[in-house]
């Protein structure tokens, strides 16, 4: 049995369970599992079921979920449609494929954009809802983001898509298939490497001055970005820029800054010399010699660590001050950190960039003591058996994406069914998860209801700033009544979904 074919035989078992267990169909368990890896991956800021279908063939509409408020996420409308398959094997599907799942979601957009379509729709429904939100702030929306979520293998390799423009909106489509949920869940990485090739796709390779000595530990370089190639480049791939960066970490986004606006508007021969520039990471750069001089013609995986908001600002251009982009230009600090010490290297090169951040711990990632100690708790902490079951058990808290499976793949079969009995699989939690249980118990469900990752990061500012004055509270017996707030959050989770008066999810639109 392959890596695939296990994790796709232990998936379909946990929807059957989850599904039984909220009394809900099976492709609605497994939208409300797989949404939770699009917000930890940092794909949708937030992920809510608002399933909706009409019509057979070349008529027919679909949509399973969208991403919250456009005007919370920069403008950016994410639709969901799901792919779900019952079958006892893994299923795959291509590129061509795609279209006949995307098509009727294509469809659902352009009508719910109708009034005529919204009002002929049941005003409790969730269509209704997301209709409205769509005709309510079509003005804002800058792009579509269009999402595949399949428990089948995609064999395809696209990734952020472009697709036909919605009139002046964009519209790109990124498909999450099982493989790729596998290697999220594995190790936290969900996308094929991110390749930016200057040479090829974005106006040539950039002149660069190279900033260390042969053999040194890190390579870097200095670089001048032309504005227009910067906005192309995160009009492509967007956040998946910015993962690394603690200001977009603790903000949960970029936010543009009216000031860096009006300089590109009114302004922009004197954005470089205003503006600090950015910090950024790679995992690879390719280098040529060009008749200028050295020139980076491509970057394996670009961090932007320091600047997310010069790159949303100049991004902003293309819709603001399209003329005026190719007189902006920014300089950027690159250097590259191999894989192996990238959560080593990475957060402090984020820190110590962002000075100016309040938050003291401002590298809130796995390697914060925070996190540590509660993984220590989670290994050593025992609690008593269920009724009607013989053994205690633990929790285990996943302060990195893949602990789990990878701590348990490493296993003979008999130590897995020990493993499995200490650790059940309904006892793993993660720091989103952690996030969430606190502040449900302590009275703010207005900030868990914003998603994951805007949860977390709101989360991890609270402790941050606790644990830099003292440490002494996140002892055992903080952990012990984590857990009672995890068993509470999670039966509530099960049962209000089968409340007659639950309706779902309920769009904000005012």
């Amino acid at each position: 049995m392959t890596v695939l074919d296990e994790y796709h035989q232990n998936l379909m078992a946990d929807i059957r369970r989850e599904a039984d267990a909220s009394g809900v169909m099976m492709v609605e368990a497994f939208f409300d599992r797989m949404a939770e890896r699009l917000t930890e991956a940092g794909e949708l800021e937030v992920a809510d079921r608002a399933f909706y279908q009409n019509g057979e063939g070349g008529q027919k509409l679909r949509i399973d979920g969208y991403a919250g408020d456009p005007r919370d996420c920069e403008g950016v409308l994410g639709l969901i449609v799901c792919d779900f398959v019952e079958s006892d094997n893994v299923r795959t599907f291509g590129k061509s494929d795609a279209p006949t799942i995307l098509n009727p979601l294509i469809r659902f957009l352009k009508k719910a954009r109708t009034e005529e379509f919204r009002d002929a729709l049941n005003e409790v429904s969730a269509a209704f809802q997301v209709s409205d939100l769509i005709i309510t702030t079509w003005s804002q929306i800058t792009k579509v983001k269009l999402i595949l979520i399949s428990n089948r293998h995609y064999i395809g390799r696209d990734d952020a898509v472009k697709l036909a423009d919605a009139g002046d909106v964009p519209i790109t489509y990124s498909v999450w298939d099982l493989a790729r949920f596998e290697r999220f869940d594995r190790s936290g990485q969900a996308r094929e490497d991110m390749v930016i090739d200057f040479a090829k796709d974005f106006g040539g390779p950039l002149p660069a001055l190279k900033a260390s000595q042969a053999g040194a530990a890190l390579e870097s370089y200095l670089m001048i970005v032309p504005g227009q190639q910067l906005a192309d480049i995160y009009d492509k791939w967007g956040a998946r820029l910015l993962e690394a960066n603690v200001r977009s970490f603790l903000q949960a986004r970029a936010k543009t800054n009216k000031g860096i606006q009006t300089t590109i508007r009114t302004e922009p021969e004197l954005f470089f010399p205003y503006n600090n520039g950015l910090s950024a990471t790679a995992n690879d750069v390719t280098c040529v010699q060009t008749a200028e001089g050295l020139a980076v013609a491509s970057i394996s995986n670009l961090q932007i660590v320091n600047g997310a908001q010069t790159t949303g600002s100049i991004h902003g251009g293309l819709k603001t001050a399209k003329d005026q982009l190719p007189q902006v230009f920014v300089q950027m600090k690159l250097t590259v950190v191999p894989p192996d010490r990238s959560e080593e290297i990475v957060p402090k090169i984020s820190e110590y960039a962002n000075t100016q951040n309040k938050v003291n711990a401002a590298d809130f990632f796995s390697n914060h003591p925070f996190h540590v100690a509660m993984e220590k708790f989670s290994r050593d902490v025992i609690f008593a058996s269920k009724e009607g079951e013989r053994h205690d058990s633990k929790w285990f808290y996943e302060r990195s994406r893949g602990q789990y499976i990878n701590a348990r793949a490493k296993l003979t079969a008999a130590q897995q069914k020990k493993f499995d009995l200490e650790f059940p699989k309904t006892q793993l939690f993660s720091k989103t998860d952690l996030a969430k249980f606190e502040f449900s118990a302590t009275g703010r469900p207005h900030v868990v209801s914003k998603g994951a990752q805007k949860n977390f990061a709101e989360f991890a500012k609270e402790i941050g700033e606790a644990w830099s004055k003292s440490d002494v509270k996140y002892d055992e017996l903080w952990f012990k009544r984590l857990i009672s707030k995890a068993l509470i959050f999670r039966q509530l989770e099960s049962q209000v979904p089968k409340q007659t008066w639950y309706g779902g999810a309920i769009v904000q639109t005012s």
